[in-house]
Parts: structure tokens; C-alpha cells; sequence
């Protein structure tokens, strides 16, 4: 845990001009309690989730958090005030063959349209390309056009479907992949 401790310092908060909205890199205390409520609720409101979504998700935010490197990981979060309105995460430090990968991206709904997913998103993807990029890829489920617009435009492909019903949330899941080049070519 010392290294996410750690990660809570590496950078100062970033205002996003115009709307009140900090964006905090690393750990921050409630940071995963706030991103596990923030993923329930929508997805029990959006999609029905209960309460076996929301174990799993805080489950593996808990998991990222406690490994969390942030020489390799990234942990965005949004807040107006001290209220997490939004978070994005890259986990970098065990690539396989999908590379690294983009969980926990969501902003509140009442905050959606406001740019607020669209920076957190830049500046992940940016942050990937700095280290180097390479493959990075994410999950998503159909039915969220505006998101799979944002990936697609970023050049993600769909490289996979899988129907799902685990979790009290029957959908289909995408899986999207972006072959970022090798530094200097």
C-alpha cells in the first residue's frame, strides 16, 4: 500500500477551466470507497445492477489501489469539491497480450456534458503514450454509444463480443484494442 500512498503526491490537482471540476492523479483517502458507490450506482440505476456488481467492482478497485505503482498505473479522478464525480484508471504494470488496461471510466451522469469524461480520457491516453504506449485495451458493453464513439475516434477496434449476464447485468460486453506505435516510430 506505501506505494499508492506514495502515488497520492505525484501530482498537484488539475482544474478544468470553466467548471469547478479538480482532477487528482494517484491516491487520495476515500478514493476507492467513492469510485466503488460511484460505479454502483449508475450501473444499478443504468443497467439494474444489485449488489454482486458493486462487490465486484469495489473489489477490483481495492485490488488496483493496494498494487497500485505509479511509475506504471494511472488513477484519475474527478471532484467538484470533495464529491468524485468522475474516474478513469490505466493499469500498466502487468501487461499480457491486451497490453495494458483502461478500467473504472465513468462520470456521474449529472455531470455528463461537461467535457469532464473527455479530459479524463485524453489525459490517460496521453499518459499511456508517454511511457512509451503499446497495446492498451478496455471492456465495455454495448449500448453506451457515446463512450464507444470517444474509443473509436481514439483508434480502439472491437476485437471481441461476449454476451454477459453475471452480475445481475445482462449485456454485452465489447472489447476494445489500440495499438499505440513503439516510441520514435
Amino acid at each position: 500500500m506505501q506505494r499508492a500512498q506514495d502515488g497520492q503526491k505525484a501530482a498537484p490537482p488539475e482544474e478544468i477551466p470553466g467548471r469547478g471540476v479538480r482532477i487528482r492523479s494517484g491516491y487520495a483517502p476515500g478514493l476507492v470507497g467513492a469510485v466503488g458507490a460511484l460505479l454502483g450506482r449508475y450501473y444499478a440505476k443504468a443497467w439494474g445492477a444489485g449488489a454482486p456488481f458493486e462487490v465486484l467492482a469495489t473489489r477490483d478497485v481495492c485490488a488496483f489501489i493496494e498494487g497500485y505503482d505509479p511509475d506504471r498505473d494511472l488513477m484519475l479522478a474527478a471532484y467538484a469539491g470533495e464529491v468524485l464525480v468522475g474516474s478513469i484508471a490505466v493499469i500498466g504494470r502487468v501487461p499480457g497480450a491486451d497490453g495494458a488496461h483502461v478500467r473504472f471510466f465513468l462520470v456521474d451522469p449529472a455531470w455528463q456534458g461537461n467535457g469532464i469524461g473527455k479530459t479524463l480520457f485524453t489525459r490517460a491516453m496521453a499518459w499511456w503514450r508517454e511511457r512509451g504506449g503499446g497495446r492498451i485495451s478496455l471492456w465495455t458493453v454495448d449500448g453506451l454509444p457515446v463512450s464507444r464513439r470517444m474509443y473509436e475516434k481514439a483508434g480502439f477496434r472491437i476485437v471481441e463480443r461476449v454476451s454477459d449476464a453475471r452480475n445481475t447485468v445482462p449485456c454485452e460486453n465489447i472489447k476494445m484494442v489500440l495499438d499505440l506505435p513503439a516510441p520514435g516510430h
